[in-house]
């Protein structure tokens, strides 16, 4: 299966591909070139079934992101990362829709992540992120001057609108985290522990004694929850690789997500609520 790696190197290899002003030469980047909306990624999304329509021709940022989706894991498995499913059509903000609905669309970027733009108010534009730098995203857009381009932008722009994070672990959850980093850093000093970046024992058992005093083996927690119980839940669910979208103590769509994507992977009951048991099974109990 594909990874955000494998994404981000197929989206760099089409940078200087040219739009054609007819459906011909699509496989040539240069040749042809024109403004007729017509592309190999549309084309070749077309012959796979992937929309519920042929797309080529028509406006093709949206194509060209879920082009690249479909070049590292196929059809199914490539609509399935992007939340998508199904005959669908080819609109940002269908795209955006897909992954608002499960809670992996906020205002914090990621390698690998699809980028919206906005205008007025609007969903117009969209590309994928390929380096984050704490001030700027660097990005590949399609149909960005009738060419692939590669940009960076600033990340305070006003342009941005949010991003969708695929699902690049096939199980519902984030891209694997690694625990390595600065976020399980700052859980762990919350914790009281040594900041190592590790989900080691000493961790464990801190997490663990944070849980009991705030008696979470005794009361679910779910959407809408907040408090220490839930900081010390977010930060185990990150260190497995469910990103809850934040270490804020507060349970929110993305942290369901994530308990979600948890649940289903380890055979618990997938109801986004946790309980006992899915207590037990995030700390071995």
């Amino acid at each position: 299966m594909g990874t955000a790696a494998e994404v981000i190197s197929i989206a760099l290899g089409e940078v200087g591909y040219q739009e054609k002003a007819t459906n011909a030469s699509l496989d040539d980047p240069y040749a042809n070139a024109g403004g007729g909306n017509w592309t190999k990624y549309g084309r070749d999304l077309a012959a796979a079934g992937y929309y519920n329509g042929d797309k080529n021709g028509y406006e093709w940022c949206d194509v060209f992101v879920d082009w690249c989706f479909y070049k590292a894991f196929g059809k199914t498995q490539g609509q399935l990362t992007e939340y998508q499913s199904g005959p669908l059509g080819a609109a940002v903000p269908f795209s955006a829709g897909y992954y608002k609905e499960r809670g992996r669309y906020d205002q914090t970027p990621r390698p690998g992540d699809q980028v919206f733009y906005q205008e007025g108010g609007a969903l117009v534009h969209t590309g994928i992120v390929v380096e984050v730098t704490p001030t700027q995203i660097v990005t590949v857009e399609g149909n960005k001057g009738n060419q692939v381009s590669k940009q960076a932008r600033s990340r305070t722009s006003s342009y941005i609108a949010g991003y969708g994070h695929p699902n690049y672990d096939g199980s519902g959850g984030s891209t694997p985290v690694r625990p390595v980093g600065d976020l399980v850093k700052d859980w762990q000093s919350w914790l009281g522990v040594p900041t190592d970046g590790e989900y080691g024992p000493t961790t464990r058992a801190a997490a663990i004694s944070r849980l009991l005093r705030a008696y979470v083996s005794e009361r679910n927690l779910a959407l809408g929850s907040a408090g220490d119980a839930v900081k010390v839940l977010q930060g185990r669910l990150y260190t497995l690789g469910y990103d809850p979208q934040g270490l804020d103590g507060r349970y929110g769509p993305g942290m369901e997500a994530a308990v979600r994507a948890y649940q289903t992977k380890t055979g618990l009951t997938a109801d986004g609520v946790v309980g006992a048991a899915t207590v037990t099974a995030l700390f071995d109990l």
